[in-house]
């Protein structure tokens, strides 16, 4: 499965993100200044990847998020964007001493985990809608 990205692209464009197609196979997603969500499809691989740019965070193929301990919905790629408009899925932004670290997507009914957090780390989750 390739991502439709003139798909996204128009999408977008409706919605008021700006786009860039650096080439054929990637589309980049403004969502903000300083926030690139990319949606690659990998030709060579016969894969497909998004994640935001320069955060390590990224998933293959239609995404799945959980919805509560035990449930989940799967989002394309035209989901993801439309998701993120409408408020169903949010933007969580992961900084160490102010530095980001990581930038993932998540469902607004996903269960969020803190156990683990770590001495001078912070959440921040954005929501769009």
């Amino acid at each position: 499965m390739e991502y439709r990205l003139n798909k996204i692209a128009e999408l977008c464009s409706e919605h008021g993100f700006k786009t860039d197609m650096p080439d054929k196979n990637r589309i980049d997603v403004t969502i903000r200044e300083d926030c690139v969500l990319s949606f690659l499809n990998l030709v060579d691989e016969n894969d497909t990847l998004v994640g935001f740019d320069g955060t390590p965070w990224h998933d293959h193929g239609t995404v799945e998020f959980m919805t509560g301990p035990n449930t989940s919905i799967e989002c394309d790629e035209l989901d993801i964007i439309i998701g993120l408009v409408s408020g169903e899925l949010l933007i969580v932004n992961q900084y160490l001493n102010s530095i980001l670290t990581d930038r993932w997507i998540m469902h607004k009914k996903e269960p969020l985990d803190l156990k683990y957090i770590e001495a001078g780390e912070e959440l921040k989750i954005c929501r769009l809608a």
